[in-house]
């Protein structure tokens, strides 16, 4: 009777420990808050180094409408990089290993479009074309 007694509390320890966990990665996620906000990390990753190929990651980000929106943007390549958002007056050069902070309000649905213009070649640097990603407001 007792060893039954000490596995359903360990079963019972296993499920509180379970919730818990999950439940703390749920608060912690980004994506919309109860606030009507949202956290969104983005990062400019330089792909190919060679050719001074960059990338958006997430290259597309899906938020709601009527929300404000964060986002965290990290430049990982070797120079600074133009964020634009053009309909969302949007303008912001991150410098080389910087990260960060734009926050706006999206309000009406639509998809808008998200760009790095081409940074110019410059001494020991070819030039790196732009690079367009999209902001899906639903």
């Amino acid at each position: 009777m007792r060893k039954a007694i000490t596995r359903m509390q360990g079963a019972i320890a296993i499920v509180v420990i379970v919730v818990a966990v999950a439940a703390g990665v749920y608060s912690l996620s980004p994506g919309k808050s109860q606030s009507g906000s949202s956290l969104i990390q983005i990062s400019i990753i330089e792909t190919d180094p060679v050719n001074q190929v960059d990338s958006l990651s997430p290259v597309n980000i899906t938020v709601s409408h009527d929300t404000n929106v964060t986002f965290v943007i990290q430049n990982h390549d070797d120079a600074p990089r133009a964020f634009e958002i053009a309909a969302f007056n949007v303008n912001q050069t991150i410098g080389s290993g910087a990260t960060e902070r734009i926050t706006f309000t999206v309000g009406q649905p639509g998809v808008f479009e998200i760009f790095v213009p081409p940074r110019p070649a410059s001494i020991g640097l070819k030039a790196s074309p732009s690079i367009i990603g999209y902001l899906i407001v639903k």
